[in-house]
């Protein structure tokens, strides 16, 4: 895809990329899509999971795109953010440094005034999930696609982000894909899941990835969950084994007003149906939303 190309082209909807400051040296890429005025829906800020790509969400934004202003936000560990040098380090990759990229390009993008819904995916709901906390970033209501209570590394898993260098990760992408395949991905009854690991995986800046693995081995979404004053909608399927109900039912009985959503796959919540689970969530809001 070329730089400004619309990857959804969806008839009658404006479409364009920007550059937004989010601390100092750190520049994250944009895309916002803008449909007719006569589409009055609440807008919704899109933050994708970890290192993923655009494409793996075009069927769901083909949907939601030409009824409500749509801002997708690239976190910093992706290779379209512009990160100075001096922060390539593992605690400007960590989770709760995500959410104040998210408060600050919210705050820059109009989007801070309590009327936004929220919509996340994997490591971007957690982002989102943090940055809900104690209300510090306004929102209508927040729908996230499968967050995890916690961050699991095998043993080896731990040692190799320690010592590995970013150069070598790079070769092993391979081994990081079978190791998905094998053990984490049910790529049998899911393999569209599969298919868009393999790319993400792929495509990847290989120092931020190793960085933003380092980031979260001890962080745990859990505490400061009872803080979080939106309605949160958190979507799961039970053959997805990286975020699995578990994790979700965690995390949904830790906050005031959570609401657990079982989809039948990890791509359909890829896809244009998951758009109307979103749409009933938020037509069934009284104001706080229920569990």
């Amino acid at each position: 895809m070329k730089a400004g190309e619309d990857p959804v082209a969806a008839p009658g909807v404006s479409y364009q990329e920007r550059m937004v400051v989010v601390a100092d040296g750190v520049r994250l890429k944009v895309r916002e899509w803008r449909p007719p005025a006569s589409a009055a829906q609440e807008p919704l800020f899109f933050i994708a999971g970890w290192i993923s790509l655009v494409s793996g969400w075009r069927p769901l934004l083909e949907v939601l795109v030409p009824t409500r202003r749509v801002v997708y936000l690239e976190t910093r560990e992706k290779a379209s953010a512009e990160v100075d040098r001096r922060l390539l380090r593992p605690e400007h990759f960590s989770i709760p440094r995500l959410a104040d990229d998210l408060i600050a390009a919210a705050a820059a993008l109009g989007l801070a005034d309590g009327r936004t819904v929220l919509f996340g995916s994997s490591m971007g709901s957690n982002a989102i999930l943090e940055a809900l906390k104690g209300g510090r970033l306004p929102a209508r209501a927040a729908f996230l696609v499968g967050p995890n209570a916690e961050f699991r590394f095998p043993a080896w898993g731990k040692v190799a982000v320690a010592i590995l260098p970013a150069w070598l990760i790079e070769r092993l992408k391979g081994f990081v894909v079978w190791y998905l395949r094998r053990f984490r991905v049910n790529a049998r009854s899911d393999p569209e899941q599969m298919a868009r690991y393999v790319r993400t995986v792929r495509a990847a800046n290989a120092l931020r990835l190793k960085l933003s693995a380092q980031a979260v081995l001890d962080y745990s979404a859990l505490p400061g969950l009872e803080t979080v004053p939106a309605p949160v909608a958190v979507a799961y399927a039970e053959s997805d084994h990286l975020h699995g109900e578990g994790e979700v039912r965690r995390i949904v009985r830790a906050m005031p007003h959570g609401t657990a959503i079982s989809c039948p796959s990890n791509t359909y919540m890829h896809t244009a149906a998951v758009a109307a689970d979103l749409d009933g969530f938020l037509s069934g809001l009284d104001g706080h939303g229920a569990r």
